[in-house]
Protein backbone atom coordinates (compact mmCIF):
# COMPACT_ATOMS: atom_id res chain seq x y z
CA UNK A 1 0.00 0.00 0.00
CA UNK A 2 1.17 3.19 -0.97
CA UNK A 3 1.72 6.05 1.58
CA UNK A 4 -0.58 8.31 -0.51
CA UNK A 5 -3.17 5.60 0.16
CA UNK A 6 -2.91 4.41 3.40
CA UNK A 7 -2.98 8.21 4.48
CA UNK A 8 -6.25 8.91 2.69
CA UNK A 9 -7.74 5.67 4.11
CA UNK A 10 -6.75 7.01 7.58
CA UNK A 11 -8.51 10.55 7.05
CA UNK A 12 -11.19 8.71 6.04
CA UNK A 13 -11.61 6.49 9.18
CA UNK A 14 -10.99 10.07 11.12
CA UNK A 15 -14.07 11.59 9.09
CA UNK A 16 -16.57 8.77 9.56
CA UNK A 17 -15.45 8.56 13.30
CA UNK A 18 -16.43 12.38 14.09
CA UNK A 19 -20.01 11.82 13.39
CA UNK A 20 -20.37 8.87 16.04
CA UNK A 21 -18.40 11.37 18.29
CA UNK A 22 -21.46 13.77 18.04
CA UNK A 23 -23.53 12.07 17.79
CA UNK A 24 -22.76 10.49 21.30
CA UNK A 25 -22.12 14.03 22.57
CA UNK A 26 -25.61 15.06 21.68
CA UNK A 27 -26.62 11.34 23.47
CA UNK A 28 -25.32 12.25 26.55
CA UNK A 29 -26.46 15.58 26.38
CA UNK A 30 -30.22 14.81 26.41
CA UNK A 31 -29.87 12.26 28.83
CA UNK A 32 -28.41 14.82 31.29
CA UNK A 33 -31.63 17.55 30.12
CA UNK A 34 -33.76 15.05 30.94
CA UNK A 35 -32.35 13.07 34.60
CA UNK A 36 -31.50 16.30 35.96
CA UNK A 37 -35.01 18.11 36.19
CA UNK A 38 -37.16 15.13 36.38
CA UNK A 39 -36.55 14.62 39.92
CA UNK A 40 -38.11 18.17 40.14
CA UNK A 41 -40.77 18.00 37.68
CA UNK A 42 -41.87 14.28 38.57
CA UNK A 43 -43.43 15.07 42.17
CA UNK A 44 -46.24 17.48 40.01
CA UNK A 45 -47.86 13.61 39.29
CA UNK A 46 -47.90 12.27 42.20
CA UNK A 47 -51.31 12.70 44.65
CA UNK A 48 -49.49 15.33 47.02
CA UNK A 49 -47.22 18.03 45.24
CA UNK A 50 -44.56 19.44 46.97
CA UNK A 51 -42.61 22.08 45.64
CA UNK A 52 -38.94 23.12 46.74
CA UNK A 53 -38.61 26.28 48.68
CA UNK A 54 -36.16 26.27 51.15
CA UNK A 55 -36.68 27.68 54.64
CA UNK A 56 -35.34 31.16 55.32
CA UNK A 57 -34.18 32.77 57.94
CA UNK A 58 -36.87 33.97 59.76
CA UNK A 59 -38.19 30.16 59.59
CA UNK A 60 -35.34 28.97 61.21
CA UNK A 61 -35.39 31.20 64.03
CA UNK A 62 -39.13 30.07 65.09
CA UNK A 63 -37.95 26.66 64.68
CA UNK A 64 -34.62 26.88 66.55
CA UNK A 65 -37.01 28.76 69.70
CA UNK A 66 -39.78 26.30 69.25
CA UNK A 67 -37.13 23.38 70.11
CA UNK A 68 -35.31 25.12 72.45
CA UNK A 69 -38.74 26.07 74.58
CA UNK A 70 -39.57 22.15 74.17
CA UNK A 71 -35.85 21.04 75.47
CA UNK A 72 -35.20 19.18 71.88
CA UNK A 73 -31.14 20.14 72.35
CA UNK A 74 -28.79 17.63 72.38
CA UNK A 75 -27.28 14.88 70.65
CA UNK A 76 -30.19 12.75 72.63
CA UNK A 77 -33.11 14.06 70.73
CA UNK A 78 -33.52 13.41 67.78
CA UNK A 79 -35.58 15.45 64.93
CA UNK A 80 -37.22 14.62 61.57
CA UNK A 81 -37.84 17.05 58.46
CA UNK A 82 -40.30 15.45 56.68
CA UNK A 83 -39.50 16.94 52.30
CA UNK A 84 -36.28 17.99 53.81
CA UNK A 85 -35.33 20.03 50.54
CA UNK A 86 -32.06 20.87 49.88
CA UNK A 87 -31.42 19.74 54.11
CA UNK A 88 -31.28 23.44 55.55
CA UNK A 89 -33.32 22.62 58.07
CA UNK A 90 -31.29 19.48 59.42
CA UNK A 91 -28.19 21.22 59.31
CA UNK A 92 -28.83 24.26 60.81
CA UNK A 93 -30.97 22.46 63.80
CA UNK A 94 -27.88 20.06 64.04
CA UNK A 95 -25.46 23.15 64.31
CA UNK A 96 -27.46 25.11 66.48
CA UNK A 97 -28.86 22.53 69.13
CA UNK A 98 -26.60 19.88 68.63
CA UNK A 99 -29.64 17.70 67.41
CA UNK A 100 -29.56 14.46 65.45
CA UNK A 101 -31.01 15.65 62.26
CA UNK A 102 -33.23 13.16 59.76
CA UNK A 103 -34.29 14.67 56.59
CA UNK A 104 -36.33 12.36 54.02
CA UNK A 105 -36.71 13.92 50.91
CA UNK A 106 -37.52 12.49 47.42
CA UNK A 107 -35.83 14.00 45.38
CA UNK A 108 -32.29 12.45 44.95
CA UNK A 109 -30.36 15.53 43.57
CA UNK A 110 -31.38 17.23 46.93
CA UNK A 111 -30.73 14.34 49.08
CA UNK A 112 -27.07 14.39 47.60
CA UNK A 113 -26.90 18.09 48.34
CA UNK A 114 -27.89 17.72 51.26
CA UNK A 115 -25.24 15.41 52.59
CA UNK A 116 -22.66 17.62 51.03
CA UNK A 117 -24.22 20.39 52.79
CA UNK A 118 -23.96 18.54 56.39
CA UNK A 119 -20.15 17.55 55.37
CA UNK A 120 -18.94 20.78 54.74
CA UNK A 121 -20.80 22.64 57.80
CA UNK A 122 -18.94 19.73 59.97
CA UNK A 123 -22.43 18.06 61.06
CA UNK A 124 -21.92 15.25 59.33
CA UNK A 125 -21.92 13.22 61.95
CA UNK A 126 -25.82 14.48 63.67
CA UNK A 127 -26.81 14.61 60.09
CA UNK A 128 -28.72 12.23 58.35
CA UNK A 129 -30.56 11.94 54.84
CA UNK A 130 -32.37 9.50 53.23
CA UNK A 131 -34.30 9.31 49.75
CA UNK A 132 -37.93 8.30 50.39
CA UNK A 133 -41.86 9.47 50.13
CA UNK A 134 -42.44 11.90 53.77
CA UNK A 135 -45.64 9.59 53.89
CA UNK A 136 -43.57 6.11 54.72
CA UNK A 137 -41.21 7.70 56.65
CA UNK A 138 -40.09 6.08 60.06
CA UNK A 139 -40.60 8.46 62.47
CA UNK A 140 -41.45 6.27 65.80
CA UNK A 141 -38.18 7.73 67.37
CA UNK A 142 -38.70 11.44 66.91
CA UNK A 143 -38.68 14.12 69.92
CA UNK A 144 -40.20 16.09 67.26
CA UNK A 145 -40.92 16.50 63.64
CA UNK A 146 -40.45 19.11 61.11
CA UNK A 147 -43.00 20.14 58.37
CA UNK A 148 -42.12 22.15 55.75
CA UNK A 149 -45.15 21.32 53.79
CA UNK A 150 -48.31 22.27 51.68
CA UNK A 151 -51.91 22.68 53.09
CA UNK A 152 -53.54 19.70 50.96
CA UNK A 153 -50.66 17.44 52.45
CA UNK A 154 -51.69 18.59 55.78
CA UNK A 155 -54.91 16.04 56.57
CA UNK A 156 -53.22 12.49 55.34
CA UNK A 157 -50.07 13.74 57.32
CA UNK A 158 -51.92 13.85 60.52
CA UNK A 159 -53.82 10.68 60.18
CA UNK A 160 -49.83 9.27 59.36
CA UNK A 161 -48.38 11.22 62.74
CA UNK A 162 -51.24 10.59 64.89
CA UNK A 163 -50.98 6.98 64.34
CA UNK A 164 -47.21 6.53 64.57
CA UNK A 165 -45.79 9.88 66.69
CA UNK A 166 -44.92 8.89 70.21
CA UNK A 167 -47.16 10.07 73.13
CA UNK A 168 -44.19 12.86 74.15
CA UNK A 169 -43.05 14.05 70.87
CA UNK A 170 -44.22 17.34 69.03
CA UNK A 171 -44.97 18.71 65.98
CA UNK A 172 -43.68 21.89 64.69
CA UNK A 173 -45.13 23.13 61.47
CA UNK A 174 -43.97 26.18 59.40
CA UNK A 175 -46.00 28.70 57.12
CA UNK A 176 -48.87 26.69 57.17
CA UNK A 177 -50.70 24.68 60.05
CA UNK A 178 -52.23 21.34 60.33
CA UNK A 179 -55.67 20.58 59.32
CA UNK A 180 -57.88 19.93 62.20
CA UNK A 181 -55.69 19.74 65.12
CA UNK A 182 -55.38 22.28 67.73
CA UNK A 183 -52.05 24.37 68.78
CA UNK A 184 -50.69 24.55 71.56
CA UNK A 185 -48.78 27.85 70.55
CA UNK A 186 -48.68 30.00 67.47
CA UNK A 187 -46.22 32.22 66.52
CA UNK A 188 -45.45 34.57 63.95
CA UNK A 189 -41.98 36.11 63.24
CA UNK A 190 -41.93 40.51 63.28
CA UNK A 191 -40.74 40.23 59.68
CA UNK A 192 -43.23 39.35 57.52
CA UNK A 193 -43.80 37.95 53.77
CA UNK A 194 -45.76 39.96 51.26
CA UNK A 195 -49.44 38.19 50.72
CA UNK A 196 -49.91 35.42 53.19
CA UNK A 197 -47.04 35.48 55.65
CA UNK A 198 -45.46 31.97 55.62
CA UNK A 199 -42.93 33.48 58.41
CA UNK A 200 -44.88 31.25 61.18
CA UNK A 201 -44.88 28.43 63.21
CA UNK A 202 -47.22 26.46 64.88
CA UNK A 203 -46.61 23.70 67.84
CA UNK A 204 -48.74 20.68 68.00
CA UNK A 205 -48.49 17.97 71.00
Amino acid sequence: MSKDTATAKDTTTNESALPMAALAGAGAALLALVAIPAPFLLPALRKHCLPYVAANAQQLELLEKACRRRGVEGAAKRIVDLGSGDGVVCVELAKRLGVEARGVELNPWLVYYSRYSAWRENVGELCTFERGDLFKADVSDADAVALFVVPAMMADLEKKLARELPADACVLAARFPLATWTETRHEAHTIKSRGYNVNQLWEYE
